[in-house]
């Protein structure tokens, strides 16, 4: 919907020690614990609002994996089809 906007941001989530909520109440319950990797928002991108495909792609000589994202135009002339590649440690 033009002129809504969306926030796409990207977190990594840890389950280690989050209760499993099928043994436990939910009163007692440890959550998961997330990380925000990246904020598109932050990158200075062309405004990006429907990110659709998301992977893992090669890793990069420094030892970084590269998470390639994709958005597409949806046919709209007020979208824009983008590829975003990122360097995740």
């Amino acid at each position: 919907m033009v002129g809504v906007g969306t926030k796409i941001r990207i977190y990594e989530s840890d389950t280690s020690d989050a209760t499993n909520i099928l043994d436990a109440p939910l009163g007692s319950a440890r959550p998961v614990t997330k990380r925000l990797l990246v904020d598109l928002a932050d990158l200075g991108l062309d405004p990006i609002d429907n990110i659709e495909g998301m992977t893992w792609g090669p890793p990069l000589p420094t030892g970084e994996r590269t998470l390639v994202l994709v958005s597409d135009d949806n046919f709209a002339d007020q979208q824009i089809t983008q590829v975003v590649a990122l360097a995740v440690r």
